[in-house]
């Protein structure tokens, strides 16, 4: 059986501490554009072995098109590092220095997106339609929210989730957490900005589905 190797990567210069990567692609913009300046030589400390992802989309017109969850995508923050898990619908910490697992957390559907951190919190989206707020020293739960009208499940993609499940990974920016729930037009589609203290809405857009 094919595996994919995770592997953590010491940073010589810095005594194996480097500059966090608490989004995707580094920050709020997606820019995959940090100021981190890495040593010219640099060692493996550590691999862990999980299986093969299986993306979401694995039919042939999407396999190239809809790449979201087919490899491990990992935010960095600390001595953290987060990895989301699209088929035992949880994410875990890891220990940078070590590899050693710290905590996991599970939700109620696959985690298929990265999840995003921000002053001691970690945001996650789940197929089972919530966007969860979660402490990222300990992964214990603060808060959450569904982003759906109602809590009606159905199958999607081999799995029983959401009707509207939270696909669209979160994004963190001046105190507050972006995220997206529904991917049929038809079912209706929403976008929410929240107070990523409380989890109270700011605004949502409702409005630009076929509904």
């Amino acid at each position: 059986m094919k595996r994919y190797l995770l592997i953590s990567l010491c940073f010589l210069a810095y005594h194996g501490q480097a500059a966090d990567w608490p989004q995707w692609r580094y920050d709020a913009s997606r820019s995959a554009n940090s100021p981190e300046q890495l040593d010219d030589k640099l060692e493996l400390i550590w691999t862990r072995t999980y299986s093969k992802r299986v993306q979401t989309w694995d039919d042939p017109l999407n396999n190239d098109l809809m790449q979201y969850d087919r490899i491990f995508e990992p935010i960095v923050v600390g001595d953290l590092m987060i990895l989301s898990f699209n088929d035992r619908d949880k994410v875990v910490a890891l220990n940078t220095q070590t590899g050693k697992e710290v905590w996991q957390f599970f939700t109620e559907g696959p985690v298929r997106l990265p999840p995003s951190a921000d002053k001691g919190k970690l945001f996650v989206c789940s197929d089972d339609g919530y966007l969860y707020c979660l402490d990222l020293a300990t992964g214990k739960e603060i808060w959450k929210f569904r982003g759906g009208p109602s809590a009606l499940k159905g199958i999607g993609n081999k799995r029983l989730i959401s009707s509207w499940p939270a696909r669209g990974g979160p994004v963190v920016r001046d105190g507050n957490v972006y995220f997206t729930a529904s991917i049929w037009p038809m079912m209706g589609t929403f976008i929410y900005s929240l107070d990523a203290a409380t989890g109270k809405i700011n605004w949502i857009n409702d409005g630009t589905s076929s509904t």
